[in-house]
């Protein structure tokens, strides 16, 4: 079996990281992370394939975040999760940032991983 791509799922919300990670360990190696600032510093020490990213955080904000991560590792996969899915903010990062994703909240993890594979 091939190794599992890595994922870092970053939300403030921590039942979500908790649900989230339920969801995706069978599939991918999660880290999850509970503040964009804390998600910078695990990228600054670690290599992720993938990153899914809530939009709505205190602090940096999701886009901030993946706007950051866009330029510092282009080759990372990357999805914003957003209640306001139609959002302008978020559908000008999905062009600014070249996002390869986006989903609303509550998330379906079979189009999440949709979005993933698809890639």
């Amino acid at each position: 079996m091939s190794e599992k791509k890595k994922l870092l799922y970053v939300d403030d919300e921590v039942a979500n990281l908790n649900v989230f990670r339920i969801a995706f360990k069978r599939k991918y190696d999660v880290t999850t992370a509970g503040s964009a600032e804390e998600g910078m510093e695990l990228l600054a020490n670690e290599k992720y394939d993938i990153i899914v990213c809530d939009h709505r955080m205190p602090g940096m904000t999701g886009v901030e975040m993946l706007a950051k991560v866009s330029d510092e590792y282009p080759h990372m996969i990357r999805i914003i999760i957003s209640e306001y899915i139609n959002d302008e903010i978020i559908r000008h990062a999905m062009k600014s940032y070249n996002l390869d994703g986006s989903m609303g909240k509550p998330w379906d993890a079979g189009e999440l991983i949709a979005i993933i594979e698809g890639q």
